[in-house]
């Protein structure tokens, strides 16, 4: 069987512990490349996945005709720059998400792919989960009839990180907790139910000595359909962490959680139909009792690795595509805008909004602050 020849651009700790391991189970790819400006961590990946190629600078690598596509596992503001630079070497690029920090960098990205005739596909993989693939079943039957509200919850104790330490909580990331998972959850709000039309917004820094941008988010969407869709997400939880969609419809209530975070998880999410206050119908996927088997099946990062090569052998349009990707970008806009302005932005939006700003306000406003000796973590 044919295989396409990777390149990977950044070689950080997602890397190696979400696609590092399992290329070896990617019939139709190969990785042949590890780049990334440290060389020891391109050493420590490509000592893991065999890889003929170690790289420190994306030109360099870019040149090697033997490459067909690239992996962008960088941090977020520098997406649009790579992927720019990979569409006009005519490779292929799977870009993680989020895909940027604002539409005009979103803009840029897919018009280069437009242009220079590249695939270009957005690492949402809860698209390639298998419970987010039978509950979008489920909703589209008409189980739960005409479906008028999702609320999803993604809580994640995350207090010892802090801005010294990691990219996502600088400004210079261009986006704090909602644009890094919160990117998730809202493209799950708009896979279900559809096309947004307005969003409404709240926004907090609670630990403003901690972090520079946002840790607690509420988001309102309206969607073009009429029906609505709201998303919590905070770092603060002194739980372990919750991940949660419950789907009302004029039938029935459908609600999908975890045990743990569906990001990190084999297992699939408990899922379970309410039906005239009393009535529950267990839908979980089952699993077979080799997990080894649950990798190859199930390991939703694998699977999006293996449907973008599939594009790219037979001419095949991404299912998660840069549009999707920019419209996950533009609600998250939206709602740092509506924070910014204390009112309902509708969309389209004509411009990203200056984060920074909101930003250091936020900081400044802060009430609260948690100390090194009293931050907590849990993994998910």
């Amino acid at each position: 069987m044919k295989k396409i020849n990777l390149g990977l651009i950044g070689c950080g700790l997602g890397a190696g512990a979400l696609y590092g391991s399992f290329f070896d189970y990617l019939e139709n790819g190969r990785l042949i490349a590890c780049m990334d400006i440290d060389k020891k961590r391109a050493e420590i990946l490509k000592k893991q996945t065999g890889a003929a190629y170690l790289y420190t600078d994306l030109d360099e690598m870019l040149a090697n005709d033997e490459i067909d596509a690239v992996i962008v596992v960088t941090p977020t503001n520098y997406h649009a720059e790579q992927v720019v630079k990979a569409a006009e070497a005519g490779k292929h690029v799977f870009c993680e998400k989020p895909m940027a920090p604002t539409i005009e960098e979103a803009d840029q990205m897919i018009d280069a792919c437009n242009h220079y005739n590249v695939r270009l596909q957005i690492a949402l993989m809860k698209r390639f989960n298998n419970s987010f693939l039978k509950v979008k079943e489920i909703v589209d039957s008409g189980r739960l009839g005409d479906i008028f509200e999702l609320r999803a919850i993604w809580d994640n104790a995350r207090t010892r990180a802090s801005a010294e330490g990691n990219y996502r909580h600088r400004l210079i990331s261009g986006g704090g907790y909602l644009q890094e998972d919160g990117s998730h959850p809202i493209d799950i709000c708009r896979w279900f139910m559809g096309e947004v039309d307005s969003v409404s917004g709240h926004v907090m820094l609670v630990a403003g000595n901690r972090f520079e941008n946002d840790d607690l988010d509420l988001v309102v969407m309206k969607h073009r359909n009429g029906s609505m869709s709201s998303l919590h997400i905070t770092m603060l939880t002194h739980r372990r962490g919750l991940e949660s969609y419950e789907i009302f419809g004029t039938k029935a209530t459908l609600l999908m959680e975890w045990k743990f975070h569906s990001t990190h998880s084999l297992e699939p999410g408990i899922i379970k139909i309410y039906e005239n206050a009393g009535q529950v119908t267990d839908v979980t996927l089952e699993t077979s009792w080799n997990p080894h088997e649950e990798l190859i099946d199930n390991w939703q990062y694998l699977n999006e690795l293996r449907h973008f090569c599939d594009c790219i052998l037979y001419d095949k349009t991404p299912r998660v595509g840069g549009d999707d990707g920019r419209a996950a970008v533009e609600i998250i806009n939206a709602a740092y805008l509506s924070a910014m302005l204390n009112k309902t932005v509708k969309l389209p939006l004509e411009s990203s909004p200056d984060l920074n700003s909101l930003f250091t306000r936020l900081q400044k406003e802060s009430k609260w602050q948690i100390k090194d000796q009293d931050a907590w973590w849990s993994r998910y």
